[in-house]
């Protein structure tokens, strides 16, 4: 009995903090700005190098089947000012439920002037959703409502972003989950499974204290018609562009710490979340950690980059 309640304890936490924030749906992602991608379509085609990026968070590491999201993406330019990406996605969010999927994405691209631009994104999305009954931990196991078998729905929907950038900036703005796309579910109303829309935005600035040195504070904000807004600030300094510290704060949620690095192609990310939210009492902590390969890439449809100047082989990509 005690570890039943244990366990719906946790679950109840659960559905508040992620439904408050992300209306159950949606992964958090703590170093956002390492794949900017993951968050907007806009973003697919707009750097003068194509990243293949791998993603792993561990969300409230050490609870059994606590939630765990995969990714693993890619984006290039094509020609005539057009951008394509790709995303495969798991989302565990605790042992029954997952979600796997892809998301493909096309981008254009419209020069504003000979600094700035704006890109305009939109990805279809299918996902298989998964509900593994038998994993429930249940006060009353003849609940009709809990058959003890698995359940799938493949479900489609649609992405869309609009990004404005330049040399050493960033904003725009994204909406995830654009169709709404309901779930057939045995024993649910299909209104009790509707994914819902999101609304993100999502800015940055570089700026260099020196030619070694620079600050990049960031904001992603993002709420639900249902939902309070929940926002997390970033701010990394980075050294040569390819070094880098980050601290970062998440209202409701976590304190989150960051160290990342290019060596030549290559980059690695890692984010430790220090959970403040009432989840700490199952797991304080998080761990989030990115690589990826920078391909560099020639004849680009543009010399901006979302993160401004980047090394690639010991010299700056502009």
């Amino acid at each position: 009995m005690r570890n039943t309640l244990y366990t719906l304890t946790l679950a109840a936490i659960f559905i508040f903090s992620m439904g408050s924030a992300e209306a159950q749906q949606l992964g958090r992602r703590t170093q956002f700005l390492t794949n900017t991608y993951l968050v907007n379509p806009a973003v697919a085609g707009t750097k003068p190098y194509t990243p293949i990026m791998a993603s792993y968070r561990n969300q409230w590491t050490g609870f059994d089947q606590a939630p765990t999201t995969y990714t693993l993406s890619g984006h290039t330019s094509l020609p005539n000012k057009l951008g394509v990406g790709g995303v495969f996605f798991r989302d565990d969010a605790g042992g029954a439920i997952t979600n796997t999927g892809m998301e493909l994405t096309g981008t254009y691209k419209v020069d504003l002037n000979n600094e700035d631009a704006v890109s305009f994104g939109l990805s279809a999305v299918v996902g298989q959703y998964r509900f593994d009954n038998s994993a429930l931990t249940v006060l009353d196991e003849n609940d009709p409502a809990i058959l003890g078998n698995v359940e799938s729905e493949t479900a489609f929907d649609a992405n869309f972003g609009m990004m404005v950038y330049g040399k050493n900036y960033f904003f725009g703005a994204s909406v995830p989950q654009l169709l709404q796309t309901k779930l057939n579910l045995e024993g649910f109303l299909p209104d009790d499974n509707q994914r819902v829309r999101h609304y993100m935005f999502m800015g940055s600035y570089l700026y260099y204290l020196n030619e070694d040195i620079s600050i990049q504070p960031s904001a992603l904000v993002k709420f639900t018609a249902t939902s309070p807004v929940q926002f997390d600030f970033y701010v990394r300094t980075l050294y040569q562009d390819s070094f880098w510290a980050s601290v970062s704060y998440r209202n409701n949620d976590a304190v989150c710490l960051g160290l990342g690095m290019e060596y030549g192609p290559f980059v690695f990310a890692y984010g430790y979340d220090i959970t403040v939210s009432d989840a700490r009492a199952f797991s304080p902590h998080t761990h989030e950690l990115t690589i990826g390969y920078l391909l560099p890439r020639k004849g680009s449809f543009t010399s901006k980059s979302l993160l401004g100047p980047r090394r690639l082989g010991g010299r700056l990509v502009k």
